[in-house]
């Protein structure tokens, strides 16, 4: 198998917690031709010293002020010079074959990126459990519409595909631009699906923040609205789909609005929706009962 130089992008904004963990793993790879192109965010903790301590293989840049999470990624991309693009966030964890996988993978096959299953471990590092994919290699856009299965720190992108289709972070994007790109990808391209195992996601705090909850509604739905507009006939074709991607928008809605004390207009919009899933009418059922607004959001996750 050739070597082509992998590029793993870090942005870091006073990460240093778990920043030592992360960057070992990389260096515990199986797979030795990379790079980290390490953007610090303007951190204001030991994120710096931790990075440079290691050798010039971490590519460390210090932005001048910090920036939105998408423009911060765009500037990280602007100075990979590897063939495949890879990301890991501060407090995440690869596992050791996961770039010589998919280098592999990418390498005897014409996808324009990939992605695998992923650990979920919690602040010590135990397992919480396991997000296993379903998908199969290929066209998957109408799977990934009706469940959307791709954890960041899994993905690998030809470089190449990014600059010629001048793809990149929608920097309007607060909540879930890494969604947006993929997605821009999956309804284009081909996409390689890896069963294996090849990341640990920490999961440090269980409850999405009130602003998240209040954004992702409408930024999942930005991301339907611009596909739709720029691929009309794939919308056409995928109209179950589609159907279904903008009612999650709605369940996205209904649980921001119990979020914020507002538990008639939750109703409100599952009730829109509730025969489209049978965790939709569930939801829609216990919201009618006396039970409390926060009993629910524990159950759902939040």
């Amino acid at each position: 198998m050739s070597q082509p130089l992998v590029s793993i992008i870090m942005n870091c904004y006073n990460s240093d917690k778990f920043l030592k963990d992360a960057l070992d793993s990389v260096y515990r790879q199986t797979y030795l031709n990379w790079e980290v192109i390490f953007w610090d965010n303007a951190s204001s903790d030991q994120s710096a010293s931790i990075a440079k301590s290691y050798d010039d293989k971490v590519k460390y840049h210090l932005a001048p002020e910090t920036s939105s999470l998408g423009k911060a990624r765009n500037l990280a991309l602007n100075r990979a010079t590897g063939k495949y693009i890879a990301f890991l966030d501060c407090d995440d964890v690869y596992l050791p074959l996961k770039l010589e996988i998919q280098v592999e993978l990418m390498e005897n096959n014409n996808f324009a990126m990939c992605y695998g299953s992923t650990i979920h471990i919690d602040k010590w590092g135990d397992e919480i459990k396991r997000a296993t994919v379903k998908n199969e290699s290929g066209m998957i856009f109408d799977k990934l519409l009706t469940h959307y299965e791709i954890n960041m720190q899994s993905v690998m992108v030809r470089n190449s595909l990014l600059v010629s289709d001048s793809l990149n972070f929608e920097t309007r994007l607060k909540y879930c631009p890494d969604h947006n790109l993929f997605m821009r990808i999956a309804s284009q391209y081909s996409i390689g699906v890896i069963s294996d195992y090849i990341v640990q996601y920490r999961v440090l705090n269980n409850s999405l923040s009130a602003q998240t909850i209040d954004i992702a509604p409408s930024e999942v739905k930005f991301t339907l609205d611009q596909i739709s507009s720029l691929l009309p006939k794939l919308r056409e074709g995928l109209k179950k789909e589609f159907f279904y991607a903008y009612s999650k928008v709605k369940y996205y809605n209904a649980i921001a609005s119990l979020s914020s004390g507002s538990r008639f207009q939750a109703i409100g919009y599952i009730a829109t929706i509730m025969f489209v899933r049978y965790e939709y009418f569930f939801i829609f059922l216990l919201l009618l009962t006396p039970t409390s607004s926060k009993f629910i959001l524990k159950t759902l996750g939040r």
